[in-house]
C-alpha cells in the first residue's frame, strides 16, 4: 500500500553506512554523543522532520483531539447558546437513571425504562430549539464561537444522552437488552448525524472518544457520570473506569512521538537515532502498561460496581451493533499497529467506533510496518528492540487476563451475559464452557462467561508475537 516506501528508505548495508571520519570515529557515534533524547524534548525534535508519520500524528492531536491528546474538551458554558440546554437535560435526568438495587421483574423494568425515556423525550422537546440547533451545527466549524474543544464536549454530552435513552435504567436489564431496534428522539438523532460526519464514525452509539476521552475534565474525572446521584465514594470508584483510559493516553503521547521519530529516522537511515528513539519508547511502554496494571484493583475500581455502573452502560446491542469496550483503547491499538500484531480489524468494523484521525494514525503505522522494514534491511538491533516491546505487550496481556476475571465474573441476575464491546453472548456459546467453580464463588453461568472472555483474550495473546 505504501508503494513510495522503496524510494524513501535507503537500504544501504550496515557495514558501508558506518564509514569512519578522518579521526576514526563513526559519524553515527558522533550523532549519538550529541543528542540527549527525553520524553520532554521529543516533541521539538520530531517537529524538525518532514515525514508522513509526523503528519498523521499531528492530525491525531490537532484534529482528533482538538489540539491536545488526549482531548481537553470544554462543556456547556463554551457552547453556542442553542446547544447549552443539552447539558442541563443531562443534569436533570442522570439522577433518575441509576438504581441501587436492580429489579428482576421484566414487566416492572419495562415500566421503568418507558418512564425514563418519556421523561428524557419531554425534556428534549421542551428544552431544545431544534431549528436553532440545526443552524449552529450546519456551520460545522465555521462558527468561531464553537471551538474544537467545545465540539468535543458536545460529542461527549450527546453520546451520554444517547446511551441513557438506549438503556433507560442502570444497571442495565435484559428487558432493554431484548430490544432489537429503537427509535431515538430527533433532538438526539440530528446532532449525532453531524457528529458522526465530523469525527468520522458510523456507530449509532458512543465510542471511547465520546464516552471517555472527551468526557474527562482537567482532573481526569468524568464530566457526565451514571453514578452521579450516588454517595461520593461510589462516584469516585466508578470514575476510575474513565480515568485509567484517559491517563494512559496522557502517558502514552511521548511514546507515540518516539514511535513516529523511529519511523522517520529509519526512513532516513539514521540507525543510531532509530535505536535511541525505540529504547526510550520501550521504557515509556513499561510505564504506561504498569500504570494500568497497578490501578486495575478493587481499591480504585470496585469489582461489583464496575459490572453494574461502568460496563453495561457503554454497551449497545441494537441493530446488531456492538458497544464500547476496553479493546478500543487507542494505546493498545497503536501498539498492535506499530508492532505489526495481526490480524488488523477491517476498515468497516474500526470505523464504527474509532474517529477518522485515529484510524489514519493507526493505518499509517500498519502500512509502514517497522518490524518488517527492519528485518528486510537486516537491521537486527532495531528488530531486537521491537521484539522486546512485543514481549512486554505479551506480558501485559497475560496480566490483563488475570485481572479481568473477577470483574467479568460478578453475578448480575437482572441482565443477560454481555461484554460491552461484543454485545449479548448467546446461550449456545456459553454452553460450551465451564460447569461452575463453587470454590471461587462462581455459578455455572458466571464461570461460562469468564471462560468465554478468557478464550477471547487468549486468542489475542497467541497472536501477539
Amino acid at each position: 500500500m505504501l508503494s513510495y516506501l522503496s524510494s524513501l528508505i535507503w537500504a544501504q548495508p550496515a557495514t558501508e553506512r558506518a564509514r569512519q571520519t578522518e579521526d576514526g570515529t563513526s559519524r553515527h557515534k558522533l550523532q549519538e554523543d550529541e543528542e540527549v533524547l527525553t520524553a520532554d524534548n521529543v516533541e521539538a525534535i520530531l517537529a524538525k522532520y518532514d515525514h508522513p508519520v509526523v503528519d498523521r500524528l499531528r492530525e491525531l492531536i490537532e484534529v482528533g483531539g482538538a489540539g491536545h491528546w488526549p482531548p481537553r474538551a470544554t462543556y456547556a458554558p463554551t457552547w453556542p447558546a442553542p446547544l447549552r440546554p443539552y447539558e442541563s437535560i443531562y443534569h436533570a435526568v442522570a439522577p433518575h437513571m441509576t438504581v441501587a438495587e436492580s429489579c428482576l421483574d421484566d414487566a416492572e423494568n419495562r415500566k421503568t425504562i418507558d418512564a425514563f425515556r418519556a421523561r428524557l423525550r419531554g425534556l428534549l422537546e421542551e428544552g431544545i430549539d431544534l431549528p436553532a440547533v440545526e443552524i449552529v451545527l450546519k456551520a460545522e466549524g465555521g462558527d468561531e464561537e464553537f471551538t474544537p474543544p467545545a465540539w468535543m464536549g458536545f460529542f461527549a454530552c450527546i453520546g451520554f444522552l444517547r446511551h441513557a435513552y438506549r438503556w433507560g435504567v442502570v444497571p442495565i436489564v435484559r428487558e432493554a437488552q431484548n430490544e432489537p431496534t429503537l427509535e431515538f428522539p430527533r433532538e438526539l438523532d440530528v446532532p449525532w448525524k453531524v457528529l458522526q460526519r465530523r469525527f468520522g464514525i458510523t456507530s449509532p452509539g458512543g465510542n471511547l472518544t465520546s464516552n471517555v476521552y472527551a468526557n474527562c475534565d482537567f482532573t481526569s474525572d468524568a464530566h457526565t457520570d451514571v453514578a452521579v446521584s450516588f454517595p461520593s465514594l461510589v462516584v469516585t470508584k466508578s470514575r476510575w473506569n474513565s480515568r485509567m483510559f484517559y491517563e494512559m493516553e496522557e502517558k502514552a503521547l511521548p511514546m507515540y512521538r518516539l514511535m513516529a521519530l523511529s519511523i522517520a529516522r529509519l526512513t532516513s537511515n539514521d540507525i543510531p537515532g532509530t535505536l535511541r528513539a525505540l529504547a526510550l519508547a520501550h521504557t515509556l511502554l513499561r510505564a504506561v502498561l504498569r500504570f494500568f496494571y497497578d490501578n486495575l484493583k478493587d481499591e480504585n475500581l470496585s469489582t461489583p460496581l464496575w459490572m453494574a455502573y461502568c460496563q453495561g452502560f457503554h454497551g449497545w446491542t441494537l441493530d446488531g451493533v456492538d458497544g464500547v469496550s476496553g479493546g478500543l483503547s487507542l494505546v493498545i491499538r497503536v501498539l498492535d499497529s506499530f508492532l505489526g500484531i495481526r490480524p488488523f480489524p477491517s476498515e468497516e468494523v474500526e470505523a464504527l467506533h474509532l474517529p477518522l484521525a485515529q484510524r489514519n494514525w493507526l493505518n499509517y503505522l500498519r502500512e509502514f510496518d517497522i518490524r518488517r522494514v527492519a528485518r528486510e534491511r537486516g537491521e537486527m538491533e532495531v528488530v531486537d528492540v521491537l521484539e522486546k516491546m512485543v514481549a512486554q505487550l505479551r506480558i501485559w496481556r497475560m496480566g490483563h487476563m488475570r485481572r479481568m476475571v473477577p470483574y467479568e465474573g460478578v453475578a448480575r441476575p437482572e441482565r443477560k451475559k454481555m461484554t460491552a464491546g461484543k454485545s449479548v453472548v448467546a446461550d449456545e456459546v456459553l454452553d460450551g464452557y465451564g460447569k461452575g467453580r463453587a470454590e471461587e464463588g462462581l455459578a455455572p453461568e458466571e464461570d461460562a462467561m469468564v471462560e468465554h472472555l478468557k478464550a477471547q483474550l487468549a486468542q489475542r495473546l497467541a497472536e501477539t508475537r
